[in-house]
């Protein structure tokens, strides 16, 4: 059998929100997206709680509040599910920055105004205020962090500019009130793609360690760059790591697993996770027999963007039928159980011992990661009602 066009194009048209991670590094990582946080909102600045791994602080664009996430984790210490986020401070505006600093102060980014906001602990709000034009931050912030220890500029705070696509060293000076005064800002190196989030990869990570992670918010891509002695990116050596998440923001390190936690457009949960995967097969909903029996489909193969995974199917010897994909449904026509929306066909026609095969090749495009699309069969079987006979479904999620 061939495959119809519109049936491979059927897996691009069923992307919804969704994320893959690219070659090369699909063989060592994994995105999960857990889902929509409740009384979120949608993406902003990511932080752990120092005193407390189990518990994410946000602060979602364009609300003025930090909101603090408890997390759930399985027995390996997984990041699987969450709670509802509550609001623990307030300020004047948020964005995709928010980074512990020296002494516990929370720094966070105030997009539209261009500030910065800092809290200190304890604080319920802002403690401190500054506008960043004036030191030389252009267009309007977006994200922010600390370099980590152990690596080169440790220590040293790094902010990005949205709208710039611009990425800045800004010196702190402590003030004397507990929080710290901005310097002049470093001279800027553009980036790409409107930066709100902002990760520096643990050093033992695979194929990403020591690498910085900028979360490109406008294309929706996670990109990978070295750095320099001062914990800057390196522009010539940007690589996309993975895409296909409308508004990534926010990005932190999983103090307990060492997964990366983003925060997609709609409030998502989404989680950046060292191991490969494929995608799964399930088989769903009932079968419609006949006197030539019960058909069967099945899949094989590794269920990942850029792989070719193969549809086998049984039924009638020498059977002509359909193979037909799309949204999950559980109608009843006639006799048949109709388990998909067939908004792509494709005509079966089985050998002499009642098989079938289809192989269809999944496109190389991250937005097909972490969806679903249903398949079933039907064979003519002039014994029913209908004239067909049909299989159950099958639920295929692609990684």
């Amino acid at each position: 059998m061939r495959i119809h066009a519109s049936l491979a194009g059927l897996l691009l048209a069923s992307a919804a929100l969704a994320q893959s991670v690219l070659p090369p590094f699909d063989t060592t990582y994994q995105f999960a997206n857990l889902g929509t946080v409740p009384n979120l909102g949608t993406y902003g600045g990511t932080a752990f709680l120092p005193s407390d791994p189990n518990i994410v602080l946000v602060a979602p664009y364009p609300q003025n509040v930090i909101r603090a996430i408890p997390l759930v984790r399985n027995t390996q210490g997984y990041i699987t599910g969450f709670g509802a986020a509550v609001n623990v401070a307030t300020v004047g505006g948020t964005d995709g920055g928010l980074a512990f600093g020296p002494t516990g102060v929370l720094f966070s980014t105030w997009y539209g105004p261009n500030r910065l906001s800092q809290i200190k602990p304890g604080s319920l709000a802002t403690d401190r205020v500054d506008d960043l034009g004036p030191v030389g931050v252009g267009g309007s912030v977006g994200t922010c962090a600390f370099v980590p220890a152990g690596f080169p500029g440790a220590g040293r705070f790094k902010v990005v500019s949205w709208s710039a696509s611009t990425f800045y060293d800004l010196p702190l000076t402590p003030d004397g009130n507990g929080t710290f005064a901005p310097g002049t800002a470093g001279p800027g190196i553009v980036v790409q793609g409107g930066p709100e989030g902002m990760v520096y990869m643990p050093q033992n990570a695979p194929l990403l360690g020591g690498k910085l992670l900028l979360a490109e918010w406008s294309p929706g891509n996670i990109a990978a760059y070295d750095i320099d002695a001062n914990g800057d990116p390196i522009v010539s050596t940007r690589q996309v790591v993975a895409g296909g998440a409308f508004g990534f923001g926010g990005g932190a390190v999983d103090p307990v697993t060492g997964d990366v936690v983003f925060f997609g457009g709609s409030g998502q949960l989404l989680i950046l996770r060292n191991g490969a995967a494929c995608g799964t097969y399930t088989g769903y909903g009932n079968a419609s027999p006949g006197a030539l029996g019960t058909p069967t489909i099945s899949g094989a193969g590794c269920a990942r963007i850029g792989q070719t995974i193969t549809i086998g199917t049984t039924g009638p010897q020498n059977g002509i039928g359909i193979i037909a994909a799309g949204y999950q449904l559980n109608l009843n026509y006639l006799n048949i159980n109709v388990l998909q929306s067939l908004t792509a066909t494709v005509i079966s026609v089985l050998d002499a011992t009642g098989q079938g095969s289809l192989s269809l090749p999944i496109p190389l495009n991250p937005a097909l990661g972490n969806n679903h699309t249903y398949f079933q069969v039907a064979y003519l079987d002039a014994s029913t009602s209908s004239g067909l006979i049909s299989s159950a479904g099958l639920d295929i999620l692609i990684r």
